[in-house]
């Protein structure tokens, strides 16, 4: 087992980094590379652990970038160990923290080391770099030195920045020493589908990959009557995928383009998140991803899909989707 592996499922088991103290500051030019990734993961161990642990507040600036399109707003939010990130609306704001079973595969599926320092909403703050097995940049976490709370972080691809998002202020509160506790009640239930679990609905007649391509695995099911969600992270990214008996009919979705992936017909709605809803195999699939748009074509292009769109279930999809919205958030 690798150190940084090593370290994830010390985390998982139990090992508390919720007391310790921010970590001493490094050059990363002279750390080894062996320990450079443990100590790039032991500050994101801090990160996930701030937010099963610490209550914070404050102000976001959210933004995507995809193909054409691009994205942005101001979110205020507030974050505890039970609730998780909800936004004043009441919406939920995952993306507000280090989720700690992200963190497995992040550590999985990208070498990680310290780049620096830096500072964002006033407070210092400790950067890890996420790189592809090329050496391209993926990612960037800005860590507090003095709380581990996640004040930043972004996504790459090609060398391109896809997704931002990073407080403009932030209020930390003390910590309770029951937040641990309440925490892990609040996500009792929210670990990884069993292999009776998956062998049961592939049993059913689903389409149940437990890998897809970019490095996404398999983390969550839900069923919802008739609709199956299918939760996959590569660490840094989220892949929802939602699938409904039925043939998609030829008529258009509103917001929806017809596009080609491979030769076969799907429908973008290039938003955050970007959403694509095809058939295949006796099946609407709708993806829905905040993922880089190389990847999430990628998985389209490795899912069952038809050479022609069918008849007659367009509203029965539309009634399917509104289910879906929802659903939309995978940590939820």
């Amino acid at each position: 087992m690798s150190l940084r592996r090593l370290l994830v499922v010390a985390v998982g088991a139990g090992v508390a980094l919720a007391g310790m103290p921010a970590l001493a500051a490094v050059d990363p030019g002279r750390e080894a590379p062996e320990i450079a990734e443990a100590h790039a993961v032991a500050l994101l161990e801090r990160a996930a652990q701030a937010g099963r642990r610490l209550t914070y507040s404050g102000t976001q600036y959210v933004a995507t970038w995809r193909p054409g399109t691009s994205w942005s707003a101001l979110v205020d939010l507030e974050h505890d160990p039970v609730r998780g990130s909800v936004a004043t609306d009441g919406t939920s704001a995952a993306g507000a923290v280090l989720d700690p079973r992200m963190l497995a595969r992040l550590a999985d599926s990208y070498s990680l080391a310290v780049s620096g320092t830096g500072r964002c909403a006033g407070r210092s703050a400790t950067i890890v770099e996420a790189r592809r097995a090329d050496g391209a940049l993926a990612g960037r976490f800005w860590v507090d030195r003095e709380t581990g709370v996640l004040l930043r972080r972004e996504v790459y691809d090609a060398g391109r920045r896809v997704r931002s998002s990073a407080f403009l202020d932030l209020s930390v509160s003390p910590s309770s020493p029951d937040a641990p506790v309440l925490a892990m009640a609040a996500r009792t239930g929210a670990e990884r589908p069993s292999a009776a679990a998956v062998a049961h609905l592939r049993s059913a007649g689903w389409h149940v990959p437990e890998r897809l391509p970019e490095g996404f695995r398999l983390f969550e099911t839900r069923r919802d009557g008739e609709v199956l969600h299918l939760a996959y992270t590569d660490g840094l990214s989220t892949l929802s995928l939602f699938a409904q008996e039925g043939r998609l009919g030829t008529a258009t979705f509103a917001g929806f383009a017809r596009e080609s992936v491979g030769g076969r017909p799907v429908w973008i709605h290039r938003a955050a998140p970007e959403r694509v809803v095809w058939s295949g195999g006796g099946v609407v699939w709708t993806l829905v991803s905040d993922a880089p748009d190389p990847a999430v074509q990628a998985v389209v292009a490795a899912l069952p899909r038809d050479e022609a769109p069918g008849s007659g279930v367009r509203a029965r999809l539309s009634r399917g989707l509104e289910r879906i919205g929802g659903m939309l958030n995978p940590f939820g």
